[in-house]
C-alpha cells in the first residue's frame, strides 16, 4: 500500500505557523466539554508581594474613618485613597472570604469615586497597570483577529478596514472562541458551560437602551464582570458590574481593564466559566505569573510567532 505523505508549507516561518495552529487546534479540542474534566482553579489571582506602606498604620486608620464620612473635597478623597491603598489591600487580604458589601462598607470611595479602583491597582502593580490599555491595540489584537478568522466564519470580510479601536473591540470579543471553558464541579455535579455563558460571564453584549435597573437586579453575581451596551462592531457604552453596581468607562477596552483590576484589588477568584480567557490576560498581556494552561501557552506561541 502506497504510503500518504504529509505536505508542509515551503517557508520556514509558514511551517512553524502552520504547525503551531494545528497543535492549538487540537489542544482546544481536548478542552471541550465532551471530553475528560478538568477542574478549573479556584484561587485568587496570583497574590504578588505588596509594596511597604508609605504611612504607619495608625495613620492609615485614621485616613480611612476620614474616608467614610467624607465624599469631598475631591483632591484630598484620591490623596487619601492613594497613600491608603496599601493598608486597604492588607486589609482585604487579611479579612479571608467575606462579602463584598462589608469591603464596600469599609471602603466606599472605592465605588463611589471615579478611578478609584485603578489607582489603587496603579500603586501596588505599577509595572502592569499600563499593558492591556496601552499594547493590546497595537500588538495583539490584529493577531487575534488573524486567529479567530480560523474559528468564525461570520466575521465581517473587511474587518482589518475597521477603526484600530474597533478592531481591538472584536478581538476581545473573540478570546471565548479562541479559548474556551473548562468544564468543573459544583458539589457532585459537573458543569459544562455554554459558549453563550462563557461570552456572558466575560464580555455581556446587551442592546442599546438596555433597561439598567432590571438588568442590575436580575444579574446579581459574586464576580466583576463587563457589560457592553452595542453590538459586536459597534460599542456604545461599557461598564463594569460589581455588587450590583455599574461603573461607567470610556470604552470596552477600558473596561476590560478596569474589571481586570478588581480581580486582584477585592482578592476575588476569576469566574470558573471563563478562567483561561482572565488568566490569557493576566500572564500574558499583563504579565503577572499565573496559571498557563497548555492551550494558553500555545495562544502565546502562536501569537509570538507572527509577523506584525
Amino acid at each position: 500500500m502506497e504510503k500518504r505523505r504529509l505536505v508542509y508549507p515551503r517557508k520556514t516561518t509558514q511551517a512553524s505557523n502552520w504547525l503551531l495552529e494545528e497543535r492549538l487546534r487540537n489542544v482546544r479540542k481536548r478542552h471541550q466539554p465532551r471530553k475528560k474534566m478538568l477542574s478549573a482553579p479556584e484561587a485568587p489571582p496570583k497574590r504578588l508581594s505588596l509594596p511597604e506602606p508609605t504611612i504607619s498604620a495608625e495613620r492609615a486608620i485614621q485616613m480611612t474613618e476620614w474616608l467614610k464620612n467624607n465624599f469631598w473635597p475631591t483632591d484630598q478623597v484620591v490623596q487619601y485613597m492613594r497613600e491608603t491603598a496599601v493598608y486597604r489591600a492588607g486589609w482585604i487580604r487579611s479579612s479571608g472570604t467575606i462579602p463584598m458589601q462589608q469591603i464596600f462598607a469599609e471602603f466606599p470611595r472605592l465605588l463611589d469615586t471615579p478611578g478609584m479602583i485603578l489607582q489603587d491597582f496603579a500603586v501596588l502593580y505599577p509595572q502592569s497597570c499600563g499593558k492591556l490599555t496601552e499594547n493590546w491595540n497595537t500588538l495583539f489584537s490584529s493577531k487575534v483577529i488573524r486567529m479567530g478568522k480560523k474559528e468564525e466564519s461570520g466575521l465581517l470580510p473587511e474587518i482589518e478596514l475597521l477603526p484600530q479601536d474597533k478592531q481591538g473591540d472584536v478581538a476581545l470579543q473573540l478570546l471565548p472562541k479562541l479559548l474556551p471553558a473548562v468544564p468543573y464541579r459544583v458539589g457532585r455535579k459537573v458543569v459544562r458551560p455554554s459558549n453563550l455563558e462563557v461570552q456572558q460571564a466575560f464580555i455581556d453584549v446587551q442592546p442599546i437602551g438596555t433597561n439598567m435597573v432590571e438588568y442590575l437586579g436580575s444579574t446579581a453575581t459574586e464576580h466583576p464582570r463587563v457589560l457592553m451596551l452595542g453590538d459586536r462592531y459597534c460599542c456604545s457604552q461599557a461598564f463594569v458590574v460589581i455588587n450590583g453596581t455599574a461603573l461607567e468607562y470610556p470604552s470596552l477596552l477600558g473596561a476590560v481593564d478596569g474589571c481586570f483590576k478588581s480581580f486582584f484589588v477585592f482578592d476575588l477568584s476569576y469566574p470558573k466559566s471563563c478562567v483561561q480567557i482572565w488568566d490569557f490576560l493576566q500572564t500574558v498581556i499583563y504579565e503577572i505569573p499565573g496559571n498557563e494552561s497548555p492551550p494558553i501557552k500555545l495562544m502565546r506561541a502562536q501569537l509570538e510567532a507572527m509577523e506584525e
